[in-house]
């Protein structure tokens, strides 16, 4: 396609603008509205797991809060993918936000008034889960068409470091408005943060998607048979009822192939690209035996008699950790964003096992915030390398490909709490981290496809 041909008005970047992420129109927007969004998602996430932690005092139903709200991950990612191919991106953003604000706020009124039961709690956090699948797949395909593919590692870069300091505020704040006033306020806090960044989405482009596979088709198909109908002629009548019938066929075959094709066009990338594959699986080898220890940070924390605050802090290293590696990937990252990804897992895994032996807090925090380092390494390149690694018309599809990898981290909670229940916290997180080393090194022998991808060049 020629340079002049893309849609005016729309963010394109040419091959030679190697600017950072925020001097692209619109990224600085949506930056700061993803930063809203994680930071109300992991205290979401924070403070369900304390407050089932207060009134059950159950390892299997703390990690079952991490399961409910990742569950969509897994059940739903080619189908939020499909979405992201198929509608205004910034649209499906502000929509899943909008709706996601006032449940929020249920959640916090019922926790004041004293109703806030795990009836109530659970519904919500898998509602919350499926607008996190939605935000996923549409938001960072949305950075790539704004920013552009030379831009991208640096943008990632930003997204992931927004992510990681929602780990950090998310859980810090938590457990301090928790600690002071209460599970409910929190809640409500949360609310109010996510009605800013939906407030923010409001300066942001709107980016056209790339056609799909789908609507090609359908131009030569309707190519040809509008030769067909040159060579035989039907007269007025014939022609209009040619139109009539090709505008109704048209109709019904987009209708027939539109969401279900796109859905198993899919799902065949995983089989027909052999590094996104060997992508995807190191993602489902770091979500099943690595983060599955998001709400374990509760029961550690009881192992080493913390307060609600210092779980808080605790738990904040994941977010701290994880900036610094995306820091680190930021600077020095650009053609090394396999072996980034890969050898950031296995750093991960073995500083857990390290941490699942803290004899107190200090311990606690410095272990947790090594091993976040090599997550955020882990998480600083992994969308970057599933968007490169597709074609323009398929990359929300990917990321679709990609939530439904990181689905395998409600598995891997449910299995750690099942553990745990068993053996206790400490045997579990163990436990959980070696047996990811050895299927992240099995895994790596039969597919190194990922170690070999690097950045894109002009």
């Amino acid at each position: 396609m020629r340079r002049g041909a893309a849609v005016s008005g729309a963010p394109r970047l040419e091959p030679e603008v190697r600017g950072g992420a925020f001097s692209a129109r619109g990224f600085a927007p949506l930056w700061f509205s993803g930063l809203c969004w994680h930071w109300g998602r992991w205290a979401i996430a924070f403070l369900a797991s304390y407050h089932v932690n207060q009134i059950t005092d159950s390892p299997r139903m703390v990690q079952l809060t991490g399961a409910v709200m990742w569950a969509p991950l897994l059940l739903g990612g080619a189908i939020g993918g499909v979405i992201s191919d198929r509608f205004d991106r910034r649209r499906t953003v502000r929509l899943q936000t909008a709706l996601l604000v006032p449940f929020v706020a249920v959640i916090g009124f019922a926790e004041r008034a004293g109703q806030l039961g795990i009836w109530l709690l659970f519904p919500f956090l898998l509602f919350a889960g499926i607008g996190w699948v939605v935000d996923m797949t549409s938001r960072r395909a949305l950075v790539l068409d704004i920013v552009g593919p030379y831009r991208l590692h640096k943008a990632m870069a930003w997204e992931t470091m927004a992510l990681a300091s929602g780990v950090a505020a998310g859980q810090l704040l938590g457990g301090a408005v928790a600690d002071r006033a209460g599970v409910g306020t929190a809640f409500l806090g949360v609310a109010c943060m996510l009605g800013v960044g939906l407030f923010l989405l409001m300066w942001v482009p709107r980016v056209p998607p790339a056609r799909p596979m789908a609507a090609t088709t359908d131009r030569w198909s309707d190519a040809l048979r509008d030769r067909i109908f040159e060579v035989v002629p039907l007269g007025r009548a014939g022609e209009a009822q040619r139109h009539g019938r090709a505008g109704e066929a048209q109709g019904h075959s987009r209708a027939r192939t539109s969401t279900l094709a796109e859905l198993r066009a899919g799902l065949r990338l995983a089989r027909t690209n052999r590094s996104l594959l060997s992508i995807l699986g190191v993602t489902v080898m770091a979500n099943f035996f690595m983060f599955a220890y998001f709400p374990a940070v509760q029961l550690i924390g009881d192992q080493v008699n913390a307060t609600a605050s210092q779980i808080g802090i605790i738990g904040s290293m994941t977010g701290f950790g994880m900036i610094t590696g995306s820091l680190v990937t930021a600077r020095w990252g650009d053609g090394r964003w396999g072996i980034a990804y890969s050898f950031g897992v296995f750093v991960a895994m073995a500083m857990l096992i390290v941490w699942a032996l803290s004899p107190n807090v200090l311990i606690a925090v410095i272990t947790l915030y090594v091993a976040s380092c090599g997550s955020g390494l882990f998480a600083a390149t992994q969308s970057t390398l599933v968007l490169t690694t597709v074609s323009e018309e398929m990359r929300g599809r990917a990321m679709g490909l990609l939530s439904m990898a990181i689905g395998a981290l409600p598995l891997g909670t449910y299995v750690l709490g099942e553990v745990a229940q068993q053996l206790g916290a400490r045997a579990a997180v163990i436990l959980m981290a070696s047996l990811g080393l050895a299927g992240m090194t099995l895994w790596l022998l039969i597919r190194p496809e990922v170690l070999r991808r690097g950045g894109p060049t002009p």
